[in-house]
């Protein structure tokens, strides 16, 4: 039986001014991995970064590839796609996962403070149980759109209606 250890599932990207990779990094800690406490089946899921458009396709992936049926999600990142943080959201709360907010620290089966911003709250709650690090900051803002729209108030309109059906 293969036994996996540390996964990183994701883009490796050159590090931004603020240490941030480019795209969410999707890391997993399987229960066998050293230093885990015994009896302890779920995962650690780590995503750290700006969500972007593929982070779902790659974190589904990891999910069937490893058969992932337990799991804790740590949650990291600025914000990004409002979209893709719904989907996340969805898979997370379909596999049953809770979510966190933190960061992997050096020790890989250890948390620590993290952010979770922008779209990120939108993962956080799609968990069955949510929680934070001790320090971990969360923070919520107007959406946005990367194209200006003719109708500002519309697109406000929408995006309320489909957030609020989303967190229904």
């Amino acid at each position: 039986m293969r036994v996996p250890l540390l996964i990183l599932f994701g883009l490796i990207a050159a590090p931004v001014a603020a240490e941030m990779p480019a795209a969410l990094q999707v890391v997993a800690v399987a229960p066998e991995y050293p230093g885990r406490p015994p009896g302890d089946e779920r995962w650690l899921i780590y995503l750290d970064g700006p969500v972007d458009p593929g982070a779902t396709s790659r974190v589904v992936s990891l999910i069937l590839t490893e058969h992932i049926t337990h799991a804790v999600v740590y949650l990291n990142s600025p914000g990004g796609s409002l979209v893709t943080a719904m989907q996340l959201g969805r898979v997370l709360r379909e596999h049953g996962f809770d979510t966190r907010v933190g960061t992997r620290a050096t020790d890989a089966t250890r948390a620590t403070a993290g952010t979770c911003h922008s779209a990120c709250p939108f993962i956080l709650a799609g968990g069955v149980r949510r929680s934070q690090e001790t320090g971990s900051a969360v923070g919520l803002h107007r959406a946005a759109n990367r194209t200006p729209v003719r109708d500002e108030d519309a697109f406000q309109q929408v995006v309320g209606t489909d957030v609020t059906e989303y967190l229904t």
